[in-house]
């Protein structure tokens, strides 16, 4: 990874990331693993920098009898060199993993921002709302057109009371 890469990882808020995806499990969890998987790989190559690389031949040469042998592994070992890996691979699964991502990200904001919408517009209908002491018939009609029709079937059933009223709401008539 280039170093404005690993400067753009380093500088990463991942708490605030975390928090505000919260409720997109698939996502948190897919950051948490490339997280994890690229302070792993930073480890691991902080390590090999670190580490001495060289090999003590003279020590083998004491132990063992047949010199030439370690001659053999010293060429050899002189004349290797570092392969460079061919990260092409990687770098198109982080291309399809951070398209992912946006693409869930985008779908979350359309998400919130129609949970908002619908939200406002909840609260400007309860605070344009009348108190129901001022409700006539007819607002109630406009609001459930079908207790109109309700009605009318009770009234041709011959039925005028509502089932279940009086075991919810008992009558006082009696006290």
């Amino acid at each position: 990874m280039s170093a404005a890469g690993r400067k753009f990882l380093t500088t990463i808020n991942w708490p605030v990331i975390n928090s505000v995806l919260s409720k997109h499990t698939e996502i948190t969890a897919s950051l948490g693993a490339f997280r994890k998987g690229y302070e792993e790989a930073e480890r691991q190559l902080s390590q090999l920098k670190e580490s001495d690389r060289s090999v003590d031949f003279e020590s083998y040469r004491r132990i063992l009898k047949n010199s030439d042998i370690i001659d053999k592994l010293e060429k050899i070992a002189n004349t290797q060199k570092i392969v460079k890996v061919d990260l092409a691979d990687q770098l198109k699964t982080i291309s399809a993993f951070e398209a992912k991502a946006v693409t869930s990200a985008e779908l979350y904001v359309k998400e919130t921002e129609a949970n908002l919408a619908d939200l406002s517009e909840t609260v400007k209908n309860i605070d344009q709302a009348r108190p129901i002491t001022q409700l006539t018939v007819d607002d109630v009609v406009k609001a459930k057109p079908e207790i109109v029709q309700r009605t009318e079937d009770l009234v041709k059933q011959g039925k005028f009371t509502v089932d279940g009223y009086d075991e919810r709401f008992p009558s006082l008539a009696l006290l």
